[in-house]
């Protein structure tokens, strides 16, 4: 459960934090993607063309230490967390390219449709456009910032899920499954929960392929 929390909090911080804001009313912690551009002069790391800048990089880590000890206190280990952080940025990039190079695009309505649903966003049970801008401007968001964070979010589920989409379980995997011993009291959802671990096995795998492949160079020193 520490593991999916801290990938969900690297990959995803905002989602976090509106999510905690519709529950309790309060903004809480992001990665704080806040519109900063990047300096070529100032990565901390470069992956392929792209690069991840210090501020970046130091945001996002002062957001997720802060996630962190509001959930676990001080019991987690701040080193492991630097590192997952870097690693989550350089994955994100990593699938973002791919995205790009099998030319994915985000609708302006989908990408409507996933901001307006979100519960930080909403009063009275529908999305109310004061409360969007008050919570960026909180957040020291600007509408465009975040909109290109929401969709690189949206691209990166959607090319993962293509990835994902394109792994199946084999015929005799599934005879496996339906003559286990002792006999599974429901086969089919023991099929559907294996084929769920196989692609996600599928696209962690993937992702260590796309880290092999490109050309990554951490500043370790500024971690």
């Amino acid at each position: 459960m520490l593991k999916l929390i801290r990938k969900g909090a690297i990959e995803n911080p905002w989602f976090f934090r509106i999510l905690m804001l519709g529950i309790a009313g309060v903004f809480a912690a992001s990665m704080g993607w806040w519109g900063f551009e990047q300096r070529e002069d100032n990565a901390i790391a470069v992956v392929g063309d792209d690069r991840i800048s210090v501020e970046e990089y130091q945001r996002a880590y002062q957001a997720a230490s802060k996630f962190y000890r509001e959930i676990f206190q001080d019991d987690y280990d701040d080193e492991s967390l630097r590192q997952d952080v870097i690693n989550g940025l350089v994955e994100r990039k990593l699938w973002l390219q791919l995205a790009r190079k099998m030319d994915l695009k985000i609708s302006d309505a989908t990408l409507k449709q996933s901001i307006t649903s979100l519960p930080g966003f909403q009063k009275g049970g529908h999305f109310d456009s004061e409360t969007y801008k008050r919570v960026l401007a909180f957040e020291r968001y600007t509408t465009q910032s975040f909109e290109k964070k929401q969709r690189e979010g949206l691209l990166m589920e959607k090319v993962k899920t293509l990835v994902k989409g394109g792994i199946a379980l084999t015929p005799a995997e599934i005879k496996a499954t339906d003559e286990s011993e002792p006999p599974n009291p429901d086969p089919e959802r023991a099929i559907a929960d294996l084929l769920v671990q196989k692609r996600e096995r599928g696209l962690r795998a993937y992702t260590v392929a796309l880290k092999e492949k490109a050309v990554i160079n951490i500043k370790e020193e500024l971690l």
